[in-house]
């Protein structure tokens, strides 16, 4: 498996091999190429615009290209992360930034892996996985997921 990674923003470090890391446990024996994308809010919200519809930032955003990998080094899908919004959320939880983001990270990847959260039996699954997958690389990330209004799982909020 291959992780293209790229920083499109200055407000919150990205630790290269950390991301690389977390993404091969998060898509244990999945093969291709994965992108990993780190913007700020503004260009999230551009994406989400575009793509969902949605006029606001978020977390994080699932590309699965459809029919891929064809090859090893095909890419399989993109994530884009808003570290801004994982800047904040950390500063608001009190924890480090690099454990926000790592929950993005996983949460983005495994929707590339075929885990949904659209329903509670779902995200309950799904944030089981990202718990075993953060525990197991030794992130402390306090009540991950909290359910908002009309059924939206958002961190921590």
């Amino acid at each position: 498996m291959k992780v293209d990674i790229t920083n499109l923003q200055n407000i919150a470090p990205v630790d290269r091999p950390a991301i690389r890391r977390i993404a091969r446990a998060a898509l244990q024996g999945m093969a291709g190429c994965y992108s990993i994308v780190f913007v700020d809010d503004r260009t999230m919200i551009e994406i989400n615009l575009r793509h969902l519809g949605r006029n606001e930032t978020t977390d994080v955003i699932a590309f699965p290209f459809e029919g891929a990998p064809l090859t090893p080094d095909d890419c399989a899908g993109e994530i884009i992360v808003s570290a801004e919004l994982a800047a904040a959320e950390a500063r608001r939880r009190g924890i480090h930034v690099d454990a926000e983001l790592a929950l993005y990270v996983v949460h983005g990847l495994l929707h590339l892996a075929g885990f949904d959260d659209a329903t509670p039996p779902q995200a309950d699954e799904m944030h089981a996985r990202e718990k075993e997958i953060l525990a197991a690389l030794a992130y402390d990330v306090p009540q991950l997921w909290k359910p908002l209004a009309a059924g939206r799982i958002r961190p921590g909020r």
